[in-house]
Order: C-alpha cells, then sequence, then structure tokens
C-alpha cells in the first residue's frame, strides 16, 4: 500500500514538531502520538488520549519523568524497535530513554490513561483502545514494572500530564477541569 504525504496549504507553514524521541527542558511539551519525550526540572509532559494510551514513568532518585503516546497495541514482525507508535515498542523505548536498567526498575512508577473506545457498540465498534490496554498491562507485568496508577477504557478521550519538578502526575477526562 503506497502512502502519500498530503500538500500543507500555500499560505500556511508548516507546524515545528518535536522528533519521537526528545529530551526537553521546556516547560510545557505536548508528546504527540507514536512518540515519547524525556524531561526534568521546570517540564511538563503532557499527552491528549482518546483510543490510543499514555504511558508514563516516574523516576525520583534520578529526578526525572519520560511519556510515550502509543497509537496501536503490538507492533507486526519486523517493526523496527524504535517505532514508538506501538505500546510492545513504547515501554522498553521508556526504559532506555530514561537510562534504567533492569536493576533500577523497583525504583520507577508508572502511571497510564487512555484507551478509551470513542465509537460505542455502533455496527463497528472498535477494539483499538481494549487491545491498547490489554497490551500495557501484558507488558508491565512480564517486566515487573509498578504502575502506581491508571486512568484506562471508559468512552470519553482523557489527558495526562507529568510534573517533572514536583515528579507528580495527573489524568483526567477531556471537558472536566
Amino acid at each position: 500500500m503506497l502512502s502519500l504525504p498530503l500538500p500543507l496549504p500555500a499560505v500556511a507553514a508548516p507546524p515545528r514538531l518535536q522528533p519521537p524521541h526528545a529530551v526537553t527542558d521546556t516547560p510545557l511539551h505536548h508528546v504527540w502520538a507514536g512518540a515519547l519525550a524525556v524531561g526534568s526540572g521546570a517540564t511538563v509532559l503532557t499527552a491528549l488520549l482518546g483510543s490510543c494510551v499514555g504511558v508514563g514513568i516516574i523516576w525520583r532518585r534520578k529526578k526525572r519523568c519520560a511519556l510515550a503516546h502509543c497509537l496501536l497495541a503490538d507492533a507486526p514482525a519486523g517493526t523496527p524497535a524504535v517505532d514508538m507508535r506501538y505500546v510492545s515498542n513504547a515501554i522498553p523505548g521508556l526504559l532506555r530513554a530514561l537510562g534504567a536498567r533492569e536493576q533500577d526498575y523497583a525504583e520507577l512508577e508508572v502511571v497510564a490513561a487512555g484507551g478509551a473506545s470513542l465509537f460505542g457498540q455502533g455496527p463497528f465498534p472498535s477494539k483499538v483502545g481494549e487491545r491498547n490496554i490489554a497490551a500495557f498491562e501484558r507488558i508491565v507485568r512480564e517486566l515487573g514494572l509498578r504502575v502506581i496508577h491508571q486512568r484506562l477504557g471508559g468512552n470519553e478521550g482523557s489527558r495526562i500530564t507529568l510534573h517533572c519538578a514536583s515528579l507528580t502526575y495527573d489524568t483526567r477526562p477531556l471537558g472536566k477541569r
């Protein structure tokens, strides 16, 4: 299958996007779908989620956080490990980006949000959110990671935010303050 990018309007400059794996010192960093970011200090990492799953890791001893925004559950065979669209690649990618080794895993705090079913039970219900949640649960269990909070499923979008200065997190449904 051939996929071609759509042309941008002649008057609009293309948006400046962060690369899929960005280390940032800017105060607010939106993590786009298929990307991950690592932050420290005043950095705030955030993602808006529907059926996608946002996975955050807080490492208190190292005073840094990482967030991935995953579109799909499991990468097909042969997919490069750097493809962060998949939960199965993103969680190991977060660990690598943080510099965490297996002996560090007990120190890590995992938070997650998303995986909603936005299209209900109509004639063609989408199971993407359910598959993303199942992949998240399986991978954190296989790696022995500790989940301290999760806001997964439901039928509305959500936001996940990691505050790197205070090493805190927030998950909430979209449209509510």
